[in-house]
């Protein structure tokens, strides 16, 4: 059995002069109710004032744990890269690109926050002109090398694009990385065509508080690191999610809810390998648990008028400027 080494600066443990206190990122209230502790001093909370469930005390610049080693990354996706084998998260990656398509299927695409370009990989052949950017020196000059995607590394604010210049704007599992959403989306307001989207999708808040319910009521917290504190700081819901927007000048167009993520088992077994699908019967139980709940949140949203609710794995959303 290989050991399974991941090519970010992640810690398993952070101290307390790691992590710094912060107020909501939502209505700037510093109170909250408490709800959990992860990787030593990290804390997951709720805001009393908006119901914002985020990351306090968060980790310092929680960005660079993605600067981390070249060779390490690449030998966790070497074989994606050498088109030997699918990323476990290209069923997802492509429904995604389906939806946009059919919304603007032509015309400027950014994509915030690409890493190794495994999502924007799939925009190569249609009729968009694709920008992505990300600020991890790494992962940005592999997404260029491995894919020759044009991606630059910095931070929109830093990449100097013109006003109003992109028909598509996406953010795919990377809004919940971001300490200061409201800045970013009014950033994004400037780059934003008036009749162009932004897509956004982010893990349901929740869903991972159904987790944490779960996995207390079955005595086994300590074995799930449920709220992936380290990088995901903003933990949305779909009614925290449009307060957000809404407040940035976005109105959401389309809401739904995406088919859950199936986390490969490889790296248990073979090392290197946890970017690559895996056969379902290595982890069929949560495999097959994570598709229960997804068909139940089809039929708990219709049951909450449209609202969703704890049993869907992710909240998605096309907006435009209003």
């Amino acid at each position: 059995m290989g050991d399974y080494e991941k090519g970010g600066k992640q810690k398993e443990y952070y101290s307390e002069s790691e992590v710094v206190l912060r107020n909501c990122s939502l209505c700037g209230n510093k109170d909250y109710v408490h709800i959990c502790v992860e990787r030593g001093n990290i804390g997951i909370v709720k805001c009393k004032e908006c119901s914002l469930i985020y990351v306090n005390p968060m980790v310092k610049d929680p960005e660079k744990n993605y600067w981390g080693d070249e060779k390490k990354y690449f030998e966790e996706a070497r074989l994606i890269f050498e088109g030997k084998a699918k990323s476990h998260r290209d069923v997802n990656y492509l429904e995604d690109l389906k939806v946009i398509e059919s919304v603007k299927p032509k015309g400027s695409f950014l994509d915030i926050g690409t890493n190794m370009g495994f999502f924007l990989r799939h925009t190569r052949g249609k009729d968009w002109n694709v920008t992505g950017i990300d600020p991890s020196p790494s992962l940005s000059e592999m997404a260029r090398k491995h894919f020759g995607l044009n991606v630059k590394t910095c931070y929109l604010n830093e990449a100097g694009f013109e006003d109003e210049y992109f028909d598509v704007v996406t953010m795919t599992d990377v809004f919940e990385h971001i300490p200061e959403p409201k800045k970013l989306l009014l950033d994004i307001k400037k780059v934003i065509k008036k009749d162009g989207i932004l897509f956004i999708k982010v893990p349901n808040g929740k869903y991972n508080m159904l987790k944490l319910w779960l996995a207390k009521t079955t005595g086994k917290v300590k074995d799930y690191d449920i709220f992936d504190s380290y990088e995901h700081v903003t933990h949305f819901t779909h009614k925290t999610l449009k307060r957000m927007l809404a407040e940035c000048g976005f109105k959401v167009t389309k809401s739904y809810i995406g088919k859950p993520i199936q986390l490969p088992a490889w790296h248990k077994y073979v090392g290197h390998y946890y970017q690559y699908p895996s056969p379902w019967f290595l982890d069929w139980k949560n495999y097959a648990m994570r598709s229960l709940f997804y068909w139940i949140s089809k039929v708990e949203r219709v049951l909450r008028f449209g609202n969703i609710g704890y049993f869907a794995p992710n909240v998605i959303v096309v907006a435009k400027k209003q």
